[in-house]
């Protein structure tokens, strides 16, 4: 079974215990994990030989991240009133807005526990650290930045801290006990993260609904400001930024020529699929 199969595998599993409290009111296909991509990151690091960090423990930390990015979709679609998510309706429209926030905090409360049960808890700060940028960078956009044109500093920040942080986790995490490679890992994953959101970003405004899977266009409508609409040049510019970005994570660990193959692997195999398919953009990097 490949590393991303078992991280699913444990993720559905969770979900299922976490979801059992209100088992019949909801869908629990709508809770099922999407592209995994964070996984998929942490994946071609350990199946590239890269480091000696514990397999199961790793599939554990990646499920628990999978889990917080479920939850936090689940409040994103209440928060836009997105109809859509992963082609189906979204949570919210086949429960209630209330029942879809409260099955998010079960959710979170789930990832925590599987967090305090791996290794002691020894991951557990890190983990909340990373959930807490997440939260109070979507929070610092909606309450202070929503309707409002922002600069390209302010954009770049947001996305870094809206998306990069638990892409990071999970890199940092393949470095083992080699602090040095694990830091080398983390800024990787947030550059490949704020890459994501970019793209996505670009996905909000250009992208085409029916072929995404999911409620399109909801940044623009509320007055949620990304770099993407800025002016006529707005999606080109996001677009250099992932490109740029990407070629930085494999800057972030060019001393560690496995870990830069593996990610080589990642940026072509899942990462370029995932944002090139729908709209123009166009991963470059050195190989």
């Amino acid at each position: 079974m490949s590393f991303v199969s078992e991280v699913r595998e444990l993720t559905v599993e969770r979900l299922e215990k976490a979801a059992s409290v209100v088992v019949g009111s909801i869908e629990i296909g709508q809770l099922m994990p999407g592209k995994m991509l964070r996984s998929s990151l942490a994946g071609r690091l350990v199946e590239g030989g890269c480091f000696s960090v514990d397999r199961g423990v790793l599939v554990s930390l990646c499920a628990a991240t999978e889990i917080v990015h479920t939850a936090s979709l689940l409040h994103d679609d209440v928060v836009d009133n997105a109809l859509v998510r992963r082609a189906g309706p979204a949570l919210w429209r086949t429960s209630s807005p209330s029942g879809a926030i409260l099955i998010g905090d079960l959710l979170l409360c789930e990832a925590i526990e599987m967090l305090v049960g791996t290794e002691g808890g020894s991951y557990l700060n890190r983990f909340i650290s990373k959930v807490t940028e997440v939260i109070g960078a979507e929070t610092e956009q909606e309450l202070l930045f929503r309707g409002k044109q922002l600069d390209e500093d302010t954009c770049l920040r947001l996305a870094r801290n809206k998306t990069g942080p638990l892409f990071a986790f999970v890199a940092s995490i393949c470095g083992g006990d080699d602090k040095s490679c694990s830091e080398s890992l983390e800024e990787a994953g947030y550059c490949i993260g704020t890459a994501y959101q970019l793209a996505d970003d670009c996905l909000d405004l250009a992208g085409d609904e029916q072929a995404v899977g999911k409620t399109l266009g909801t940044d623009l409508k509320r007055g949620k400001f990304t770099l993407p609409q800025g002016g006529g040049e707005g999606v080109q510019i996001a677009q250099g930024h992932v490109r740029r970005l990407c070629g930085s994570a494999l800057e972030a660990v060019g001393e560690y020529g496995k870990a830069r193959d593996s990610l080589i692997q990642f940026l072509t195999c899942d990462f370029q699929p995932a944002v090139g398919g729908h709209i123009d953009v166009c991963v470059e990097f050195a190989v």
